[in-house]
């Protein structure tokens, strides 16, 4: 593997294209296409779901994918959805990238990603101690990796709980019978 450089913000700004989403990941910028309209409306429900836990719960600030989490590794990630306790923010407004990485980062698992480009960002995450969930809209399912609690696997019809988040509930796929995947 060839050295990896870390980037400063402003050169991270000036790798990406405009109108492109890209990462940077074990010293490479990395690309995301359009992931089209079952991914948005993936997300779409996981922001919804985060809303209203924001109105239960204390203590956490969610964000979208415009915010560029800072990895002390050098990485520069910015997953669909991500979740930080609002203990660790500034007492100031925070403009640019967020210096640190997410408590609670949400990815939704694309046509496009390759098997390499989910197997680096899972260890990016592991390394930084953040909880993963990872929701795969092929397979209906949504796994949350928690360093502190292990790995849990939600399938259709099961409703999502990350122990991190008190009070969070979230269901992706519920199960119907005129479900587009559920007709012959």
């Amino acid at each position: 593997m060839a050295t990896k450089t870390a980037l400063t913000w402003e050169q991270f700004l000036a790798a990406g294209k405009p109108g492109q989403r890209w990462e940077y990941v074990d010293g490479e910028v990395r690309f995301m296409s359009p992931s089209g309209f079952e991914h948005g409306q993936v997300v779409h429900l996981i922001s919804a779901a985060l809303a209203r836990w924001v109105e239960l719960a204390e203590g956490g600030v969610c964000v979208g994918s415009e915010v560029a989490f800072t990895i002390d590794s050098g990485d520069w990630l910015c997953p669909d959805a991500a979740v930080v306790r609002r203990d660790r923010l500034p007492s100031g407004p925070l403009r640019g990238p967020a210096p640190f990485p997410p408590d609670v980062a949400f990815e939704v698992i694309s046509p496009n990603d390759t098997q390499r480009d989910i197997r680096d960002k899972r260890r990016v995450y592991r390394e930084n101690g953040v909880v993963q969930v990872w929701v795969d809209p092929l397979k209906l399912t949504v796994e949350v990796i928690s360093p502190k609690h292990g790995t849990r696997t939600f399938a259709e019809g099961e409703t999502v709980v990350i122990e991190e988040l008190p009070q969070f509930e979230m269901n992706l796929f519920p199960v119907t019978t005129d479900s587009p995947r559920t007709k012959s």
